[in-house]
């Protein structure tokens, strides 16, 4: 039997064949060079395929011919990175959603009761699923998840599933999110002023990050690593800022009406003063247009971006997790609104956090309630205040400068000392 596979090619826009001699890799070689193609690295031992910029993969396959895609592959000559073309190409799958499925298969493949990926049957299949559920008790969660990466293979081997079929698997009910529980706006606040690092770069580098994440409420790390400066729109007849959206296929959404404690001020983390004095301090060949610059100059990763923030985070709010800055900008501007206008306004905080619905946002408004009935006041604005320390040291240093204003008027002798004693 011929077990080479088609499989296509990034950089040459054809399809080449390679040899797969079993599909956790095949040829090794040629399979590292495809996943590095793909935007994607390969860490051991354990060989997880982890994204390095969702965004390139976009870019290339609009490079492809997408004619010359097969609609079906062998499983048995298969490798990860046939299926991963074949649901970018024919399942219409997102580079994070591929990615997050093939992790999940690369679990299973390894798991102590294995699934055979090579030749897939619907008893090994449960037999894993099973393991899962029963021994290991995994979450319903996870156990949706491992089934929804084992049908983005059988989609690519032709192999129907569902109803009336031989693969016929219900997972039980996902668990319903449990209600999170956010900072207060004074919590929030030191975020912006905590001590990350004693490089003063890196430092305000996540003091800035927090800063803009949590009034800016964009969805953590994806739309973070996909600013430019080209995006930050300060000199417009009407400023504003331009957030691309990898979850909805890199469309773009518009903020107006931002703070100018985000925006410009020169005495906030503003965008202005993040572009103007700190980004250059790193900036070099590596940097490109990207907003937000590592150490070394170069662009942040999502995962490594991910990490240190949640690393960072935890520092000041025990339970951190990125999302909170998205779900806390949520509430804090619905909360905002019923300060000014004495109602929730669902479809202007839908606007700014770009949901489809605004079923989404409404989601929002039960904790948003219970949050304005404990502070009724603008969270935005509360948490954009100075901290103590900060305040401390502003207010030291406008007593320093009226005192030498009051020397102004002093000769350089009398500012020695008294002229009479």
């Amino acid at each position: 039997m011929n077990t080479s596979q088609t499989t296509l090619s990034i950089y040459s826009n054809k399809f080449t064949v390679t040899n797969s001699s079993e599909l956790v890799g095949g040829n090794q070689k040629t399979w590292k060079e495809m996943i590095n193609q793909l935007g994607q690295t390969i860490e051991q031992p354990n060989i997880q395929i982890g994204r390095q910029d969702m965004g390139s993969l976009n870019y290339d396959v609009t490079q492809l011919n997408r004619m010359d895609c097969p609609l079906q592959l062998n499983p048995q000559a298969a490798t990860f990175s046939d299926i991963a073309i074949h649901a970018l190409l024919r399942q219409r799958l997102k580079p994070s959603t591929i990615d997050k499925h093939l992790r999940y298969a690369r679990f299973m493949e390894t798991h102590i009761v294995p699934v055979n990926f090579r030749d897939p049957s619907f008893q090994n299949f449960l037999k894993h699923m099973d393991y899962r559920e029963q021994i290991e008790q995994a979450t319903p969660n996870a156990l949706i998840h491992q089934w929804k990466a084992m049908q983005t293979f059988l989609k690519a081997y032709g192999i129907p599933f569902g109803e009336g079929t031989g693969w016929n698997y219900r997972p039980p009910s996902a668990q319903q999110p449990r209600k999170r529980i956010l900072p207060l706006p004074e919590t929030v606040n030191q975020f912006f002023h905590h001590t990350y690092s004693e490089d003063p770069y890196e430092n305000a580098l996540y003091q800035y990050l927090f800063y803009h994440s949590f009034m800016i409420g964009w969805r953590v790390p994806s739309e973070i690593i996909t600013m430019k400066t080209s995006d930050i729109h300060l000199d417009s007849p009407i400023p504003h800022i331009m957030i691309t959206e990898p979850k909805k296929h890199n469309r773009t959404r518009l903020l107006y009406n931002i703070e100018p404690a985000i925006l410009t001020s020169p005495i906030h983390k503003s965008f202005k003063n993040w572009i103007e004095h700190w980004r250059p301090k790193v900036a070099n060949q590596y940097s490109g247009d990207t907003l937000y610059l590592q150490s070394d100059g170069k662009p942040f990763t999502v995962r490594h971006l991910g990490h240190n923030l949640s690393k960072h985070g935890k520092q000041i709010w025990k339970e951190f997790r990125p999302y909170d800055m998205r779900h806390w900008c949520a509430v804090a501007r619905l909360i905002k609104t019923k300060v000014e206008t004495k109602n929730f306004d669902i479809f202007e905080v839908q606007k700014w956090l770009g949901h489809e619905e605004s079923s989404t946002t409404h989601i929002y408004v039960s904790q948003a309630t219970d949050y304005y009935n404990h502070l009724p006041e603008d969270w935005i604005s509360l948490a954009l205040k100075p901290s103590q320390m900060a305040g401390q040291r502003d207010q030291e240093k406008n007593d320093r400068m009226r005192f030498l204003g009051l020397l102004t008027g002093i000769s350089s002798r009398d500012k020695s000392g008294p002229v009479e004693i």
